[in-house]
């Protein structure tokens, strides 16, 4: 089953729900990106983020960088000046006309939220990006303005979407966010910006877990999907492999936002009384890692 973008383009109904499509309650679903950086530290490991206590979203909680795509992300030369995707890829991969906008719009956070540059090489353009990342962050430069006056190309050939989630209602703020994963050099360390986030860490994703089940952090349930899938997987190198070329896409069902394990068919407690289907798809297949949570009980949230 397809359906079609308004250019025309035949899309993958595996997406998800279309945009429009989605149930509304009069707040503006906005477009978003998120992006896991992982590297091997010596074990996997990924990048993770806690939000500022006075954020006006999900404040004080674990998540990834990412945020919302601004218009500068739609650029119209973003389309030759990158390499590795083209622009009709993007919108066939993800089934939205802005598809791109989504991928240069992960690359662009995590310039501003933690100082690391993804898909440029060029180390003269990396350091005047980190360097000017407060003039991106405050809209003073534009990305594609400076990709383009070095003559550089963003490569978005190891950036990968693997899921996607809508913020359900209500909420002041929704969000249609794609998620991304890519490898980074594991010698590079995060600079948090103190703004939006105020500590950043490299952590193995079983122990974020285990810390949450703690209650010792709070993440919400398209984190806690991330983490789960990521810790199913023992190295870098295996789950890049598996993010390429993806697997079957899978609907997210819950029993609580924040304090349950997500489940995906084929899970134990997927039909579990209580649960409900989410606006979340995942389709990073699972590793050969098991998934910690799979033996937790899903009908009592965690503490």
């Amino acid at each position: 089953m397809t359906g079609a973008t308004e250019s025309g383009d035949e899309v993958p109904w595996w997406t998800g729900t279309p945009r429009d499509r989605i149930p509304e309650d009069g707040v503006p679903i906005q477009p978003a990106a998120t992006i896991l950086l992982v590297a091997d530290r010596p074990e996997l490991q990924v990048l993770v983020l806690r939000r500022t206590e006075v954020s006006t979203f999900v404040a004080g909680h674990t998540l990834f960088p990412g945020g919302r795509v601004d218009d500068s992300d739609r650029d119209p030369r973003w389309a030759d000046l990158v390499v590795g995707l083209t622009a009709s890829d993007a919108v066939r991969a993800l089934g939205v006309d802005d598809g791109l906008a989504f991928w240069t719009a992960a690359v662009r956070e995590t310039v501003e939220e933690v100082g690391l540059v993804v898909g440029i090489n060029d180390r003269v353009l990396v350091t005047d990006l980190v360097d000017r990342r407060h003039d991106l962050e405050e809209q003073r430069v534009n990305l594609a303005d400076l990709v383009a006056d070095r003559g550089a190309r963003l490569d978005l050939s190891g950036i990968h979407p693997v899921a996607r989630w809508v913020t359900p209602m209500p909420s002041d703020k929704r969000y249609d966010t794609y998620f991304f994963v890519a490898g980074v050099d594991p010698g590079v360390e995060p600079v948090v910006d103190g703004r939006e986030a105020v500590h950043a860490a490299w952590c193995r994703p079983s122990d974020v877990l285990g810390r949450w089940r703690a209650g010792e952090v709070t993440m919400m349930s398209p984190t806690i999907s991330m983490f789960q899938r990521l810790a199913s997987y023992a190295s870098t190198g295996d789950l890049l492999a598996a993010a390429a070329v993806g697997g079957p896409v899978l609907r997210a069902r819950i029993l609580d936002e924040s304090a349950s394990p997500v489940r995906f068919e084929g899970d134990p407690g997927y039909h579990d009384e209580g649960t409900r289907e989410s606006l979340g798809w995942v389709w990073l297949p699972v590793g050969d890692l098991p998934d910690p949570t799979a033996g937790w009980d899903t009908t009592t949230p965690c503490s």
